[in-house]
């Protein structure tokens, strides 16, 4: 009869795998409302929106461009943030585990089947052709992010501006 060891594992208190943190962080946002502006000025915003159809209709196209610009911003950003990543990493797709395992064997045979020795000046040539494209595209990136602040600007004095016409006591105004 053999006597086995008995051990004793230590636990990892307070360790969270990117997953919980992933979670944890989900379920905070859908805890949260996310507000445009502030509650406060989103809250004024939509009381205004339900008394003046005309402030209604035009917070209501301020706020589809900035969601315009919001959504444009996140596409120029997966643009750059994927030209930036080793051209065999822009090839890999993580799906699910089968379709991973199986694209990385195709891509690792089409590895083996095609080394060819790639030219120096040509590598330069393609890096720098892809740094121009990356330094535009953040250009562009920058501008699109200054717009969306303009337009995030005119809300918040759209909003401003009502609460002075309608000239509430809570708030005092020096002009």
């Amino acid at each position: 009869m053999k006597i086995l060891p008995v051990i004793t594992i230590p636990e990892a208190h307070g360790f969270q795998s990117k997953y919980e943190k992933r979670l944890e962080e989900q379920a905070a946002q859908t805890e949260q409302p996310e507000y445009i502006l502030s509650e406060f000025l989103d809250a004024k915003a939509q009381e205004y929106s339900e008394d003046d159809v005309n402030f209604a209709e035009q917070y209501n196209n301020l706020q589809k461009v900035y969601e315009d610009f919001a959504q444009k911003i996140i596409v120029l950003q997966e643009q750059i943030n994927k030209l930036k990543q080793d051209p065999i990493q822009r090839n890999l797709k993580l799906e699910s585990h089968n379709s991973n395992f199986i694209q990385l064997e195709k891509n690792t045979e089409a590895q083996n089947l095609k080394i060819d020795p790639e030219h120096t000046g040509a590598k330069k040539y393609r890096d720098s052709q892809q740094q121009e494209q990356i330094d535009i595209l953040v250009q562009q990136l920058n501008e699109l992010k200054s717009n969306h602040a303009e337009i995030k600007k005119q809300m918040i004095e759209m909003v401003i501006t009502e609460l002075k016409k309608r000239d509430n006591e809570e708030y005092d105004f020096k002009k």
